[in-house]
């Protein structure tokens, strides 16, 4: 190789921006970016006093406006100038720093379970949060007093914000309902003292699709808690509702809407009404008297057994007729009553060689007594001379029981067997030799061949308490038979069968059940412990008491506790092989809870009768057996995908009435789905019809989504604490026809709300 084959090099001078430096640029611009974003988006920083720091926790506690978590707690301290509460510095996402002014308000939200509802499930789920209201007014601040409760509804909700005027507050406070017809149709936001006027008021919201019901003429009226009213007659109590008598209540009437009755507007201020009569929005009719009636108008009462439904508002006379015209304001819920066959008559003191009657308006006056009777509706009644005598030729069983003293036993009180009424208390009046009272009782005819000359009667009115220094027993028949008074009566087994009777025949009236049982059969229930088994527990059979513990006693050999129990009533069908024990007591849980009642009335046995020999031995079982299908009312099946927290025993409800219960379930025969067994007890069997449509009620149905939120829906409390399963039947139910007895339906895990509107007339026969 020669020096002519080598060559410089050539060399060129690049005038191009190399590629080498464009990423440090890009990096470099991206943390300047990330810089400025930081910078921006960092949050802000609030100071909020809380009363107490309980619930309250540092990285933990959130603020959440709307479903969306908008800051979160960085640090919790003593309010050192003070000491009267708590600082939480909380970290506020920047976007709402706007929003941060002198009228944004903050507050806990924590549970709260008490008589008036249930708040803040949903912290069952994120935990304690810090609820904010925002502001729009007012200068931008970063300290912040919290409410110790939410605030009230602002008038920018949807729906007619009013305000009631009153002269005091009664039962009604925050959450109370607003009642049309029974049904929920707003609530109370809040109420205040105007202490210059001398009166409270009362901030409610309706809900907007019920707005429209309100015009200016509506009136409202407090249905809230208890009314009492006692006198020789006995005790009167009148309620609206268990909602009402729980958390108080509101009522109202519904005028129709026209020229001279517009819609009500925000804002608009009503007065509130101690009750209907006040009010004036009861159902007026005219009851005519004969003339010397004494009738005061605003004090003579209308009762129907014993309790008030009606009151005279003014009496006028009517010469050409020779009679007394009464004006009567009755309650809204008698409208069913006031039918062309009701009859009315003046109760007043009568005094006879034969009788005396009307001893309880010596001292409070006379009253009208109602006689409601099903027929076409009326406004116009002829009030009877006297009270009408016992007819004979009337359907049924006419029968007569006589005792020392009838207690709080009233006309129209029921005559109960097994706990179910058969007729009622006709009249009450003292025997000819003035030292006992005699009852004359109807028993409706297809249950007069319950009663036979064995039978024995006692009075099941009231509450009956006995016990000791260390524990107290306390029976009631019914809460019926607590307000108004009743009869109850068995037959006695053991003995031989007793003979029909005939109209007017007396039997003895017992003081109480004890003194009407007969003896009955010892028998012996084996326990591992006594877990709250006490002298005197009850065994009952369907709820209906048959007997109870006599006496407890240890093995001999140390291995658990020998109850010794007499069974009193139908003794031959519960002392056999085949029957069946059981401790009844209440049960608390994450799924559900069951035997609450036990909580008051105490622990008791169950049984399930059996058929075979005697037997005076029984171990007691751990738990209910399985029942799935029971002799009397509708059997059917429900169809679901689990069982979830669905057990026997469990209530089932229509519009929040109990009127059966589960009686078992098992696997479907290919697995794929759980079959439930319900029963639903006469007369409430007609209410189920093709197209009933039936859902889980039981507990909280809880869904949360990321972006969604939480959404909560609940039935009952009764339902959170219990469970439940409720129906509905379409409004034509009374054309659709009966279903048959195991008929399927599918169980819904929640309520449409079409199924809310549904309300069908159905006769309970």
């Amino acid at each position: 190789m020669t020096d002519s084959e080598y060559q410089d090099p050539l060399v060129k001078q690049s005038q191009s921006f190399s590629m080498v430096w464009l990423l440090p640029l890009i990096a470099l611009g991206i943390g300047i970016w990330l810089l400025a974003k930081s910078v921006i988006e960092a949050p802000v920083e609030i100071t909020i006093k809380f009363p107490s720091g309980t619930g309250i926790e540092v990285d933990k506690t959130k603020v959440i406006y709307e479903g969306i978590t908008v800051g979160s707690v960085s640090d919790v301290r003593l309010d050192l100038e003070d000491l009267t509460g708590v600082i939480a510095i909380v970290k506020m996402d920047r976007s709402l720093e706007a929003m941060l002014r002198e009228t944004t308000q903050f507050w806990l939200v924590k549970p709260e379970i008490s008589l008036k509802g249930v708040t803040g499930l949903e912290t069952i789920v994120t935990g304690n949060y810090i609820g904010i209201k925002v502001g729009l007014t007012g200068a931008k601040t970063s300290y912040f007093e919290a409410l110790e409760e939410a605030p009230p509804l602002d008038s920018e909700v949807p729906g007619l914000h009013l305000q009631l005027v009153a002269t005091d507050l009664g039962s009604i406070h925050k959450d109370s309902p607003i009642l049309y017809k029974d049904i929920v149709v707003g609530n109370v936001i809040n109420y205040e003292l105007q202490t210059e006027q001398d009166r409270v008021v009362i901030g409610v919201h309706i809900i907007p699709e019920y707005a429209h019901l309100i015009t200016e003429q509506t009136r409202f009226w407090n249905v809230s808690g208890l009314e009492v009213n006692a006198d020789l007659g006995g005790v009167n109590v009148k309620a609206k509702s268990l909602i009402s008598i729980v958390q108080g209540g509101i009522a109202i009437d519904v005028p129709a809407t026209s020229d001279s009755n517009p819609p009500a507007k925000n804002g608009d201020q009503f007065t509130l009404y101690n009750d209907y009569i006040a009010a004036q929005r009861g159902l007026e009719a005219t009851i005519a008297f004969p003339l010397g009636e004494k009738l005061n108008p605003d004090k003579t009462k209308v009762l129907h057994n014993g309790l008030q439904v009606g009151v005279v508002k003014s009496v006028v006379p009517d010469p050409g007729q020779d009679q007394l015209l009464a004006t009567v304001l009755f309650q809204p819920s008698a409208e069913p009553f006031l039918t062309n066959n009701t009859r009315f008559w003046m109760m007043k003191p009568k005094v006879t060689v034969n009788e005396i009657t009307g001893l309880d308006t010596l001292l409070g006056g006379g009253y009208v007594v109602m006689k409601p009777a099903s027929g076409e509706p009326s406004r116009q009644f002829i009030a009877l001379v006297q009270a009408p005598e016992v007819d004979y030729s009337k359907p049924g069983l006419h029968i007569k029981v006589e005792s020392d003293d009838m207690g709080s036993l009233l006309p129209g009180s029921p005559i109960l067997y097994r706990k179910v009424k058969v007729g009622e208390v006709d009249a009450i009046d003292l025997a000819k030799n003035r030292d006992t009272v005699i009852a004359e009782i109807t028993l409706l005819p297809k249950y007069a061949h319950l009663v036979n000359s064995h039978s024995r009667f006692w009075n099941a009115s009231g509450i009956s308490f006995s016990g000791s220094l260390t524990k107290v027993n306390f029976r009631a028949e019914s809460l019926t038979s607590i307000v108004q008074g009743g009869i109850g009566f068995y037959n006695p087994e053991g003995l031989d069968k007793g003979k029909r009777v005939s109209n007017g025949h007396l039997f003895p009236l017992y003081k109480d059940l004890a003194m009407a049982e007969e003896k009955g059969l010892m028998i012996r229930i084996h326990l591992d412990n006594t877990d709250g088994v006490n002298v005197g527990t009850s065994i009952k059979y369907q709820g209906y008491p048959i007997g109870e513990v006599k006496k407890i006693e240890l093995k001999q050999d140390l291995s658990g506790l020998i109850v010794h129990a007499k069974v009193q009533e139908q003794a031959h069908r519960f002392a056999v092989e085949g029957s069946r024990y059981w401790l009844v007591k209440p049960e608390l849980g994450l799924t559900g809870a069951s035997n609450l009642e036990t909580l008051v009335t105490g622990q008791y046995f169950d049984v399930v009768p059996g058929e075979g020999r005697a037997k005076y031995d029984f171990d007691a079982e751990v738990k209910a057996p399985a029942q799935l299908r029971l002799d009397s009312g509708l059997n059917i099946t429900l169809y679901a995908p689990r069982l979830k927290s669905i057990k026997p025993g469990l209530s089932i409800f229509y519009r929040d009435i109990a009127v059966g219960k589960v009686t078992g379930y098992q696997l479907g025969a290919e697995s794929d789905r759980v079959l439930i067994y319900a029963n639903i007890q006469p007369p409430y069997d007609r209410l189920v019809r093709q197209g009933t449509q039936f859902w889980n009620a039981s507990g909280v149905n809880i869904n949360v989504g990321l972006f969604s939120g939480a959404s909560i829906k609940t039935e009952t409390l009764e339902s959170i604490l219990a469970g439940g399963i409720s129906f509905a039947t379409p409004s034509n139910g009374n054309e659709l026809p009966l279903v048959k007895q195991g008929t399927g339906f599918t169980l819904h895990g929640e309520m449409k709300q079409e199924w809310a509107s549904w309300s069908p007339k159905i006769a309970l026969q």
